[in-house]
């Protein structure tokens, strides 16, 4: 059956607390239509609603600058 475009499928926020980040193990929230570490900064896209939590294609944050000038 093909999804109805009228309807997108949504996220179930009531399993967030059952996921973890598959590279460092840490705490995920919701950002737009992602999820974020709280541990590492990774970036887990959402798809259909669907967490796709694979650690190698996922977005690393930025590292701050921390140099002294």
């Amino acid at each position: 059956m093909p999804a109805d475009s009228s309807h997108p499928f949504r996220f179930d926020l009531t399993v967030l607390d059952q996921l973890a980040c598959p590279a460092c193990l840490g705490g995920l929230r919701l950002e737009e239509d992602r999820l974020v570490c709280a541990g590492c900064g990774r970036g887990y896209p959402i798809v259909n609603g669907i967490p796709v939590l694979i650690a190698e294609p996922a977005e690393r944050a930025p590292k701050p600058n921390t140099s002294q000038e």
